[in-house]
């Protein structure tokens, strides 16, 4: 988890000897074989052996990969290797624990899985009409197919998995890692309206500052006014609220003709610069309108830090009149900070909660903050977790457990969804949310 809090302790440490040390070769006359097997090494007995994520199974699977690895070395390609690695670091079975593979090249065009097929939401403006089309097949294979040989790669649970899969689709480095394409380029089956197209995309660099986290935000246009980026949406107020502020980060209004009090924190909540004093207002104006439902739409909160938020747990279900519910909208997507803010309010809204949408992404108990290993020559980084969480049932285990949840942790249970509801591409093309219309639905047929 990307938390803000933790402890941070740095220790410096010098070692002497009067003996003479080996010089180390220089990187430029080691050999591609020479560099992958000191990588290979060092992931070996200084990541795998260090990492508290791996059970003993998991290692065991690890190190079989790994003396595949150093047998083929030779004969793989660079993305055969990261991808092998990848699959090593999957079977921690921990989505905090991972490779990031968005550097990797990609074609100019970005997905979005929703409930009914894999659809194009943002290209490059040379080739918007490709703008609102589902992807059938990857090089011949169906969609599904090809997602089934990648999930193995990539960390966390299957609902996480195919989330940041609709990111790593774009790359035609990483899918040619798992032997389904070449490395600068992909062949897409395409289906719009009626009309079936076979469109064959090269590697093209653009400006992305997204990370697969962060993926969801291609849904709505960045803000800046030049970009070569085309989206299917655009500016419209006719936009459904989770989708006209998404750019805000942290974002809440007052719907009074529902009675109806929101509040939305996403992964972008770092965008803003008064996050606390958001919800401080919040808060205050909620004390005005007690007779108010509350809605907490966290469907896009993958991370962060759940330590600002804590209020919005604690304090609402004091505020608001005893026949009053909270709606806590969730999703796949609901990651990290995003489900612990859940599982807190849960906790303390008890059976006012109501939760709408999907699943969250990930076991409520899971391990997070930790460190970053680097491979000395391919520069690799591998994001590791060091601190256990425990939102099922909060059992503090010291030493072992993240040092915070000593004040912060509750024992929600379960995420469980009363209601699920998932978003197809036609909602999002007709600008609909069909969460919160079942949510006004509800607060309208039981006032």
């Amino acid at each position: 988890m990307r938390s803000l809090f933790f402890a941070v302790f740095t220790t410096f440490i010098f070692l002497c000897s009067c003996k003479p040390q080996k010089k180390e070769e220089p990187q430029s006359q080691k050999t591609r074989l020479e560099k992958w097997s000191e990588d290979i090494a060092y992931f070996e007995n200084n990541y795998l052996e260090n990492s508290r994520t791996f059970d003993t199974d998991s290692i065991a699977a690890c190190k079989k990969i790994l003396d595949g690895l150093k047998s083929q070395l030779d004969s793989l390609t660079d993305n055969q290797i990261i991808l092998s690695l990848s699959k090593c670091v999957a079977k921690a079975n921990n989505g905090h624990t991972t490779i990031h593979l968005s550097k990797m090249d990609k074609i100019p065009l970005r997905y979005y899985w929703f409930a009914d097929g894999l659809y194009i939401i943002k290209t490059d403006t040379s080739i918007a009409e490709h703008l609102g089309s589902k992807i059938l097949k990857i090089n011949s294979l169906e969609i599904d197919s090809v997602y089934k040989q990648l999930k193995d790669h990539l960390s966390g649970i299957n609902r996480f998995k195919k989330f940041t899969a609709s990111n790593y689709l774009t790359s035609p480095e990483i899918l040619n890692g798992i032997g389904l394409t070449a490395a600068d380029s992909l062949t897409l089956t395409l289906l719009k309206g009626k009309d079936t197209s076979v469109v064959n995309f090269k590697v093209k660099k653009m400006p992305d500052s997204k990370y697969e986290y962060e993926s969801w935000a291609d849904l709505y246009p960045d803000s800046a006014k030049t970009t070569p980026w085309a989206y299917f949406t655009g500016n419209s107020n006719e936009l459904p609220l989770y989708l006209k502020h998404m750019n805000e980060g942290v974002f809440y209004t007052f719907l009074d003709a529902e009675e109806i009090s929101y509040f939305s924190i996403n992964a972008l909540w770092y965008k803003s610069p008064d996050f606390k004093e958001k919800i401080k207002k919040f808060l205050s104006e909620l004390k005005t309108k007690t007779d108010y439902h509350v809605v907490f739409d966290l469907r896009y909160y993958t991370g962060g830090n759940y330590v600002i938020p804590a209020k919005l747990a604690t304090q609402p279900p004091k505020i608001i009149d005893d026949n009053r519910k909270i709606y806590l909208i969730t999703s796949s997507m609901t990651f990290s900070a995003g489900l612990v803010t859940a599982a807190r309010i849960k906790y303390f809204g008890k059976n006012k909660v109501v939760i709408v949408g999907e699943e969250v992404g990930d076991h409520l108990k899971f391990w997070a903050e930790g460190d970053y290993y680097t491979l000395p020559n391919s520069n690799i980084s591998i994001q590791d977790s060091k601190y256990e969480h425990d939102w099922k049932n909060n059992k503090f285990i010291p030493g072992q457990t993240f040092w915070l949840n000593l004040f912060y942790g509750v024992a929600a249970k379960n995420l469980k969804v009363n209601k699920e509801i998932k978003l197809r591409f036609e909602n999002y093309r007709n600008n609909q949310d069909p969460i919160m219309e079942w949510i006004k639905n509800e607060v309208t047929q039981n006032p």
